[in-house]
């Protein structure tokens, strides 16, 4: 079932052009900044967009040229993954799936974060977090999840990627708050 939601979602996603990603991607951070302000954000979870996810560019050169703290996945080996903050953007490679990472920097522990975006295929109507299938980012979250002083974990997506359905199996990670272009879910308990 995963399987036939994601390869959906993500041929409409392939099919946006590139001033689609960007007019939506704009409507989608002026949305969060409505809520948070990502430019004031103590130690910000990050990505590197990839394949028209909403594009965190802008955000992700601000903070660096403002010296915010600001970490990136970084995969390791047996699919484990740390939040890294990179010394240069001039040193980026690109892993195994594509996808920039940090060569090098600083591992910050994950609940030392105020705010964690975390790229997402879907999310289903629960807010349960639809990803590539790796299960990275639910390994890596695991420990904190339950804990009620973790960081916020938000996910940024188009309208269409709301999911009707409850998708969810054990391991999955739960979004606290998820926006789009129009809207803003929150999944807190």
């Amino acid at each position: 079932m995963k399987s036939k939601y994601r390869q959906s979602i993500l041929n409409i996603r392939d099919a946006l052009s590139s001033s689609e990603v960007s007019s939506l991607s704009k409507e989608i951070v002026k949305n969060v900044n409505a809520e948070f302000s990502l430019d004031e954000v103590g130690i910000l979870g990050s990505y590197f967009s990839v394949n028209n996810e909403v594009d965190l560019a802008a955000i992700n050169k601000k903070r660096f040229n403002e010296n915010r703290l600001t970490t990136y996945p970084k995969i390791g080996p047996n699919h484990s993954m740390n939040l890294i903050a990179p010394k240069s953007f001039e040193q980026l490679i690109k892993n195994k799936y594509d996808i920039y990472e940090p060569s090098d920097g600083d591992a910050i522990n994950s609940m030392e974060h105020e705010i964690i975006i975390i790229p997402t295929v879907g999310v289903d109507k629960n807010g349960y977090r639809l990803g590539y299938g790796g299960g990275y980012y639910d390994r890596y979250l695991k420990s904190i999840h339950k804990n009620s002083y973790r960081p916020l974990l938000i996910g940024l997506i188009y309208d269409f990627q709301f999911l009707d359905d409850s998708i969810n199996e054990i391991h999955d990670i739960r979004l606290d708050i998820v926006f789009s272009e129009t809207q803003s879910k929150n999944f807190e308990s």
